[in-house]
Parts: structure tokens; C-alpha cells; sequence
């Protein structure tokens, strides 16, 4: 099982507890004093708006993680987030991160494209 780009034992199935991927997430990543930016837009490609991470939250923390990790070509200084992932640390930050970023994670459950920025 993959969630947020880590791999857990097929024992733990669709049930690996929110502590454990925090955990992997933490693990090796400072995100003290970065910046995390998304930009969200159409299929199309038009631009719909910029959403400024609070720093100190899960959801900062797994993008600075995302950013640094994954291995999708950063263009422009932005890498592409899909669906799957920004699901998985939308889900992991509303349970952790209460109403700080539940506007942020209600945004990033609908099916527009987002692209993460780390500075």
C-alpha cells in the first residue's frame, strides 16, 4: 500500500493509521521557513487562483515532502500534484489540522489540476 508516496505492508490494507504516515512525512524533512504555494487550474490550463500553505501544518509539511520526493519534473519551479496524493495529505490534514487548512483541503478535493511551489 502507497499512501502520500510511501510504501506500508499489504498486512496494514487500506488501514494505515494517520500516525504512522506523519511519521514517514517528518521523517527527514524540514519545512522550517519554506513557503508552500499551489496554483490551481482547468484541464484547459486557465489559471483559477494561488493558495498559500500555513506553515507549521501537515499539509505544509507533505507538500514540502511532495515537492522535494517525488520524481515528476518540477516546471517552472512547480511540480503537478495529482489526484492520489493530494487526496491522501488532503485526508491526513483534516483530521490533524482542523479548521487551519479545511478551506485549502476542500479546495484540493475537487477534480482541477494543482501545482505545488516550494521557496
Amino acid at each position: 500500500m502507497f499512501v502520500c508516496g510511501y510504501h506500508f505492508p499489504a498486512s496494514e490494507g487500506n488501514d494505515v493509521s494517520f500516525d504512522k504516515v506523519i511519521e514517514k512525512v517528518n521523517e527527514g524533512i524540514d519545512a522550517t521557513g519554506k513557503t508552500v504555494t499551489l496554483a490551481s487550474e482547468t484541464r484547459e490550463g486557465v489559471k483559477l487562483e494561488e493558495l498559500s500553505v500555513p506553515a507549521g501544518t501537515f499539509l505544509h509539511t507533505a507538500f514540502v515532502d511532495y515537492f522535494t520526493n517525488t520524481e515528476c519534473a518540477a516546471k517552472n519551479d512547480f511540480k503537478m500534484v495529482y489526484y492520489t496524493n493530494r487526496y491522501q495529505i488532503s485526508e491526513i490534514s483534516k483530521a490533524v489540522d482542523g479548521d487551519v487548512t479545511k478551506d485549502i483541503c476542500k479546495k484540493l478535493d475537487d477534480m482541477n489540476l494543482y501545482r505545488v511551489s516550494v521557496k
